[in-house]
């Protein structure tokens, strides 16, 4: 009845009156998150404390693709707190606005809080209002004032150069107690891959696929998603492969034509099969695009990049690379088109309905 309750009030909070508890955000004793744990990075020597790619690589990567690296997607947060309000003050690197995707998946916060069932329930979202790079806002309020853990998930397509999370002034707040999807426990998986793959375009941080999955198995889950950027460089084969991961999962069709794929994949695949050889490495085919049901030269072009990606695969397993594994388009957004905001980026229901493909395959 308890869990009830402290579940629920966010959803009151809507319905009743503030409680005589309550405050402003103002009022709350702000932590720098850097005191409390990072997860889901990859890489120590990042440039900014909150993004994704290992410095010393910065001149052999493009521009495009070190600019989205510096995008916190997949970060997140893990603390423990006895507060009864928690609030979030973040200053964002770009304050990036798209017109396809909610600000709040872009540049906003989410909350999770892990409950006695070792569940990652959402309880609250940080939206960012308002033109000041600088965001502070109170997420959720009125809890019953116990020890918890939480996660809260950081923007996916903008970068923040600072993190403080806010906790009443009588609370404590620290590092986690339990060892739930925590930093350095077990291997993380590695998703390398495109704007779908970084989040375009969840409702919120915590929606995209990465973050679905990870919370699904209790393990890391590191987001190499680059928007319009995923064409198999090596400098990413490089990145990719420094990570000692259980698994990889490689999905950046949408970004790669043919000749891409013809320059750049054998090289790229190899590389990671010789480096990691003992770790499954998934390649996904290019998803059906929800247009692609009416327009024949969209449907033929995916069909063909697929149909040169599965003799990829076939030639690696031929040559001796047993480590490579398929996950087929068919069936991987669902079967109506109704999962994605444009026909190629998914909303909330095309992340779930793919994390949910994605881990039939990788809980084998």
């Amino acid at each position: 009845m308890k869990r009830f309750l402290l579940l629920s009030l966010p959803v009151l909070a809507l319905l009743l009156p503030a409680p005589s508890f309550a405050q402003k955000a103002s009022e709350l004793n702000y932590v720098d998150a850097r005191n409390l744990m990072l997860i889901n990075q990859g890489y120590d020597n990042t440039e900014l404390y909150y993004s994704r790619l290992p410095e010393d690589l910065k001149s052999q990567t493009r521009k495009g693709v070190w600019d989205l690296g510096l995008n916190s997607a997949g970060l997140a947060i893990r603390f423990s707190t006895d507060s009864r309000t928690i609030g979030f003050r973040w200053t964002l690197l770009n304050n990036f606005i798209m017109h396809h995707m909610a600000g709040t998946g872009i540049r906003g916060i989410d909350l999770y809080i892990l409950d006695e069932n070792d569940h990652w329930q959402f309880i609250g979202t940080g939206i960012p209002n308002g033109k000041d790079t600088t965001k502070t806002q109170i997420v959720v309020s009125g809890m019953e004032g116990k020890d918890h853990e939480y996660m809260a998930y950081l923007p996916l397509y903008d970068g923040v150069t600072k993190v403080e999370v806010g906790v009443t002034r009588n609370a404590s707040i620290g590092m986690p107690h339990r060892d739930l999807l925590t930093k350095g426990k077990e291997k993380p998986l590695v998703f390398y891959g495109t704007s779908i793959t970084q989040g375009g375009c969840a409702s919120r941080p915590g929606m995209v696929y990465t973050s679905i999955i990870s919370r699904a198995l209790q393990k890391e889950c590191v987001n190499l998603g680059f928007s319009g950027n995923a064409r198999m460089d090596k400098s990413m084969a490089e990145a990719v492969a420094r990570i000692d991961a259980d698994q990889y999962v490689i999905a950046c069709l949408e970004n790669c034509t043919i000749k891409v794929m013809q320059d750049s994949a054998w090289y790229f695949l190899t590389y990671l099969g010789k480096k990691r050889p003992d770790a499954p490495i998934y390649m996904v085919e290019h998803i059906w695009f929800s247009h692609a049901a009416v327009n024949k030269e969209v449907h033929d072009q995916i069909a063909e990049k697929n149909a040169y990606w599965h003799e990829l695969y076939l030639r690696l397993r031929k040559e001796g690379y047993n480590n490579f594994r398929y996950i087929s388009a068919d069936g991987l957004t669902g079967p109506d088109g109704e999962g994605a905001v444009d026909g190629c980026h998914q909303t909330d229901l095309g992340f779930l309905r793919m994390s949910e493909e994605f881990l039939r395959h990788l809980r084998r």
